[in-house]
C-alpha cells in the first residue's frame, strides 16, 4: 500500500508527529504550506489565524509536488485552532480526491478541546477510520503523545 502523510504545522508540533508516523509507515511526507505565510509574532498569529478560522478563509496553497492519485491512502495531520480545523488543511481538502483518500487523521491542540474541530474536519472525510488527538509539546500531558502515536500507527498497520 502506498501512503502519504500530509500535514500542516505552524509551530512544529504536528510536523514532529508527521515525521514519526511517516517513518514508521514507510510513507511519503507532504508539508502543506500556504502561499502567504503567517506572521512571526504569537499575538499576530492569534489574530490572523483566529480571523481566518472564524471567517472560514480558504487560503491558496503552495504547489503540491506529488501526484495525489498515485497514493492508496492519505494520513492527514492538522493542528486545531480555536476549536476548529485550520484553513490550510481545509484548502487541501477542497480536492475531493485527496479528501476521499484520507483514512486517518492525527491532530494536535494546545488545550485538548478538540471535539468541535474534529467534527468540522471529519465531515469532509468520507473514508475516515482512525483518529488520534495529541497535545502541544508544552502541555503537561504531552508526555503521552508518543504512546498515542504508537497506538495510532499500530491501528494503521493492522
Amino acid at each position: 500500500m502506498k501512503r502519504l502523510v500530509a500535514y500542516y504545522s505552524l509551530t512544529g508540533n504536528t510536523e514532529e508527529a508527521a515525521k514519526k508516523i511517516a517513518k514508521a509507515l514507510d510513507a511519503d511526507l507532504l508539508r502543506l504550506e500556504t502561499i502567504k505565510d503567517m506572521p512571526k509574532s504569537f499575538a499576530a498569529r492569534m489574530i490572523v489565524g483566529g480571523g481566518q478560522v472564524a471567517f472560514k478563509h480558504i487560503p491558496k496553497l503552495k504547489p503540491i509536488d506529488v501526484d495525489i492519485d498515485s497514493y492508496d491512502e492519505i494520513v492527514l495531520g492538522s493542528p486545531i485552532w480555536n476549536s476548529k480545523g485550520v484553513p490550510a488543511v481545509n484548502a487541501f481538502l477542497t480536492d475531493k480526491t485527496a479528501a476521499t483518500k484520507v483514512t486517518s487523521l492525527f491532530f494536535s491542540s494546545g488545550g485538548g478541546k478538540v471535539q468541535k474541530g474534529l467534527n468540522a474536519i471529519t465531515k469532509l472525510l468520507p473514508n475516515l477510520k482512525y483518529t488520534v488527538s495529541l497535545l502541544d509539546r508544552k502541555h503537561e500531558d504531552s508526555r503521552d503523545n508518543d504512546a498515542k502515536i504508537e497506538g495510532f500507527i499500530n491501528s494503521l498497520k493492522s
